[in-house]
């Protein structure tokens, strides 16, 4: 007598997002329909990780003897549902609405792309993290050459407000701006356009 495996591969039908649950059908075997299955997670007590297959998606489900309970193990990949890359070194994690984190650890890349335009990529190879919004905005630090930049588009204003006071230092020379007025250290010189302002 053969041993009937205990895997089944399926498609989600049904969905209990309170109680992490779906049902599940399965079309090699007549089309039939689970009972409820919970969806395994890495994490349930202390710390919680949740993520529910959508309606649809392929899922590989272990199942009893019965097919009367079981559990989905999680979602797989198929010439209708392709991976998002191409990569033994990649870690990707997508969504729906095209917002997407990945790390690629060949690069040593980070990157964080939202579905605006906007993202935030840091290579820790080249120490340089780049903050690029959908305007055009940008700003980066170079950790290797110790720049920071700030590139604003062309309808873009800044605000800088620090009610207790503001300090520019480079080296010796200092500006420092408070409710009282503009302290410049060393002094300009009294001949200086700015002093006479």
């Amino acid at each position: 007598m053969n041993a009937v495996s205990p895997f089944r591969v399926g498609l989600v039908q049904e969905q209990d997002t309170a109680g992490a649950r779906v049902r599940v059908i399965f079309p090699d075997y007549d089309r039939m329909q689970s009972y409820w299955l919970p969806v395994v997670s890495p994490k349930t007590q202390n710390d919680k990780a949740y993520w529910i297959p959508d309606v649809g998606e392929q899922v590989v489900c272990l199942m009893d003897l019965r097919d009367e309970a079981g559990a989905v193990l999680g979602a797989i990949y198929s010439a209708a549902d392709t991976p998002p890359v191409d990569s033994a070194d990649k870690w990707h994690l997508g969504f729906k609405d095209n917002t997407a984190f990945e790390y690629d650890r060949g690069s040593h890349v980070l990157n964080l792309s939202f579905q605006d335009g906007t993202d935030v990529t840091y290579d820790s190879g080249a120490h340089v993290l780049t903050l690029n919004f959908n305007d055009g905005t940008a700003i980066k630090y170079d950790g290797g050459l110790h720049v920071f930049s700030f590139a604003g588009a062309s309808a873009m204003s800044a605000t800088v407000a620090a009610p207790a006071g503001i300090t520019l230092s480079s080296g010796s020379s200092e500006v420092t701006i408070t409710p009282s007025g503009v302290a410049i250290s060393p002094p300009l010189p009294t001949s200086s356009t700015v002093a006479q302002t």
